[in-house]
């Protein structure tokens, strides 16, 4: 299956560069005996709308149809990876500054070990977290968070 899924990543980077849009996560997965092929694509300038979904979807699945990659039945799912989505890397931060993210930590800082607030600022692998309640700026080096994501900002 492993091979399977590095030619759909091919072909769906190929897609995603020609439309201005990234593979953010691909998964292929058997579900009570079917397959089920999910395709994360983002867009790196904005967010993925219904209708870049819609055109991926048609790209990638005369691909898979033309080259019958896949031999059995399967599910395909084109989505964006959310307004909750995972912040996976430094460059993320950046995109994101001003937008409001929780972060979980590896070990404890100002004796928390988990943190809500907006993205202030990224220097130097540090992120600045301006709290949402509270106000209170807080550093956080890059290499202590063990996960985060954006956070829906009501």
């Amino acid at each position: 299956m492993r091979e399977i899924k590095d030619l759909i990543k091919v072909k769906a980077d190929e897609i995603a560069k020609k439309m201005n849009l990234e593979v953010f996560d691909i998964s292929l997965k058997k579900v009570r005996r079917k397959l089920k092929l999910e395709i994360i694509i983002d867009k790196i300038d904005g967010f993925v709308g219904i209708d870049d979904c819609e055109i991926f979807s048609r790209d990638i699945e005369s691909f898979l149809d033309e080259k019958d990659i896949i031999d059995s039945s399967y599910d395909l799912i084109v989505s964006s990876p959310g307004l909750d989505r995972p912040l996976r890397n430094i460059n993320d931060f950046i995109r994101f500054k001003g937008k409001l993210s929780k972060i979980i930590l590896k070990e404890r800082i100002e004796n928390r070990t988990a943190i809500k607030g907006y993205i202030e600022d990224v220097q130097n692998n540090i992120i600045s977290i301006k709290e949402k309640d509270g106000g209170k700026v807080i550093k956080i080096p890059y290499e202590k968070i063990l996960r985060s994501n954006l956070e829906i900002d009501i």
